[in-house]
């Protein structure tokens, strides 16, 4: 006779198999369920997204277009308001300007673009000339001041003097300029071509073709 439980114990490992090949095959079926069913949600979200991204671009470049952006080198330029504007000559002399406005004419250039300066230089004698104009321009590499567009110059001494255009150079002290220049005090007038001041010896110089009125006479001379 054979024993059955023999039998079936030839057969146990491959019905054990079967079981755990059965247990695989319904795993790998339910993934790939999981999947399918997940798929259209998938590129549902992604054509959400493409359908959004263009409005949220136009959202973002309409906020940042009413913002002001800087030109290139912008924020490395001087600038200052209602300001003092200290230079030191060749005597270490501080001589000093205000202004409305300070600007640097471009980034680095270091030439300052002053409106409505106003300057008191002292004198080695301690006399002091007052100088102001509607616009100025000071350069810092060669220590030069250009005033322009109505120079006055008023001297403690009572001496006061108008130029279109004057230069002062701060390397040697000297004030000079080229276009014609009026010079009034109690007792004199003087017109002359052009001029040089020299603030050490507080000396003042006129050249070109010179009138001078001094009370009742005249007197016709040039350099």
């Amino acid at each position: 006779m054979f024993d059955s439980q023999k039998i079936d114990s030839y057969f146990a490992p491959s019905i054990a198999s079967s079981k755990t090949k059965k247990s695989t095959v319904s795993r790998r079926e339910r993934i790939i369920m999981l999947t399918k069913l997940a798929l259209p949600s998938l590129a549902a979200l992604l054509i959400g997204v493409l359908i959004l991204l263009p409005q949220f671009n136009k959202d973002i470049n309409d906020m940042t277009s009413g913002l002001i952006t800087p030109r290139k080198g912008e924020l490395e330029k001087f600038h200052m308001e209602n300001s003092i504007f200290y230079i030191t000559d060749n005597k270490n002399m501080v001589n000093n300007f205000n202004a409305d406005t300070l600007d640097e004419t471009a980034p680095g250039s270091k030439i300052i673009k002053m409106i409505n300066p106003k300057g008191t230089i002292p004198t080695a004698q301690k006399d002091e000339v007052i100088i102001q104009s509607p616009i100025g321009y000071y350069d810092q590499n060669n220590k030069l001041l250009t005033l322009q567009s109505g120079v006055n110059l008023d001297y403690s001494t009572g001496l006061t003097t108008t130029t279109e255009e004057m230069f002062f150079d701060f390397n040697i002290s000297k004030a000079y300029g080229v276009k014609t220049i009026n010079s009034k005090s109690d007792s004199i007038e003087v017109n002359a071509e052009g001029f040089e001041y020299y603030k050490n010896k507080n000396l003042l110089i006129y050249t070109g073709k010179t009138h001078i009125t001094i009370q009742s006479e005249n007197i016709d001379g040039g350099i």
